[in-house]
């Protein structure tokens, strides 16, 4: 049985998985915040460049849990110590994963699951079905011939945030995959590729509803009945019906429509200010609120000018920004609103490209 060509050399390879087409844009930001120099040995994907994927190799020395401690605004996954696996078929490219890989499950008495994911699920020709392929054909070589370590296999789905586990990581990429072993406070999001699927509500006006149901998963906390909300450039409506549908008191403030069937639903409230959101003061009455979200289309500064005021003047508990990009060196634009939120001590804060931005960033968290 031939065995793939793998790439194995001094150096350790860490692949940084991101959105098709932000490669150089991850690549800036490790860059700037110092995780990566100028003269880094970077590469993309072996079957070229926009696959989602940047390889980054260091002399095996250097590599280390430090180099990564958090995740990065463009990062969706990351696989550390990752080896190489050359496309071939499927029996054969399991046992290669298995023969190479299961090791350092079996080392350690730790229960363990498996994350089969494509690089490019956006791409004109998704690996999503070779990915889920693989996953299926790993796990039944791995029952097959390895029983002892397959007891200890458990579903993502059954370990909370706090089990301590391990992850066989497999990344699906034209012409081959990308393999690593992971402990779970290593993941750069629980999620299969760090990527959060949300089914659309065909009540929703408009696709930004998936945005903010993401956050809520992310955040593991929905808004829930009476909660007072304010959402700045509301129109269609698509974030504030998240909240609605929760049965919410809504305060929608934009100049322009909305699109919103049934606003009572869940006993909900809508109010709609026909204002610009920048300016918008909310009631003294609903202070401090329960969320204030803004999907505005703005720049980043006028996004922080606006934000710096509701935070410094305590105006509300939990926040959700989505920010719009500039064409030319996003990370440099934002991050002024990255340095800001790490100067206030009682904020706790996410800045991510969610799996359903395409060219912006949101922003999430609360005040502790």
């Amino acid at each position: 049985m031939a065995k793939p060509t793998m790439k194995t050399t001094e150096n350790a390879t860490t692949i940084m998985i991101c959105r098709e087409g932000y490669e150089d844009i991850l690549q800036e930001e490790m860059i700037i915040k110092g995780a990566i120099s100028k003269s880094a040995e970077l590469s993309s994907s072996p079957s070229g460049p926009g696959a989602g994927l940047l390889i980054v190799r260091f002399p095996a020395k250097a590599a280390g849990a430090d180099r990564f401690s958090t995740p990065f605004i463009f990062e969706r996954q990351r696989l550390e110590s990752a080896l190489w696996f050359n496309d071939q078929p499927l029996k054969a490219m399991a046992r290669a994963i298995v023969v190479q890989l299961l090791p350092l499950i079996s080392s350690r008495n730790q229960p363990w699951t498996l994350h089969a994911f494509a690089s490019n699920p956006n791409s004109a020709h998704p690996l999503i079905q070779r990915a889920n392929h693989v996953r299926q054909a790993v796990l039944d070589f791995c029952a097959d011939h390895f029983t002892v370590v397959f007891r200890r296999y458990q579903a993502s789905d059954t370990f909370s945030a706090a089990d301590a586990f391990l992850v066989l990581q497999i990344c699906v990429t034209p012409g081959g995959l990308w393999g690593a072993v992971t402990p779970s406070h290593r993941l750069s999001d629980p999620r299969p590729g760090g990527m959060h699927r949300i089914r659309f509500d065909i009540q929703a006006p408009s696709r930004s509803y998936l945005k903010i149901e993401e956050v809520f998963e992310r955040l593991q906390e929905a808004p829930i009945r009476g909660q007072h909300v304010v959402d700045l450039g509301a129109a269609p409506g698509g974030w504030s019906y998240a909240f609605l549908k929760r049965g919410c008191r809504v305060l929608a403030v934009d100049n322009g429509p909305l699109k919103l069937n049934h606003p009572g639903t869940a006993g909900g409230s809508l109010t709609h200010h026909r204002e610009n959101g920048i300016s918008f003061v909310p009631p003294p009455t609903w202070r401090p609120l329960d969320w204030m979200v803004s999907d505005m289309l703005i720049s980043p500064g006028q996004t922080l000018g606006m934000f710096r005021k509701w935070i410094e003047r305590a105006w509300t508990r939990r926040f959700v920004l989505n920010i719009k990009l500039p064409q030319q060196h996003p990370y440099p634009a934002i991050k002024p609103i990255e340095t800001f939120l790490r100067s206030q001590p009682r904020i706790q804060f996410h800045i991510r490209q969610l799996y359903h931005d395409r060219r912006e960033i949101t922003v999430f968290g609360m005040r502790g």
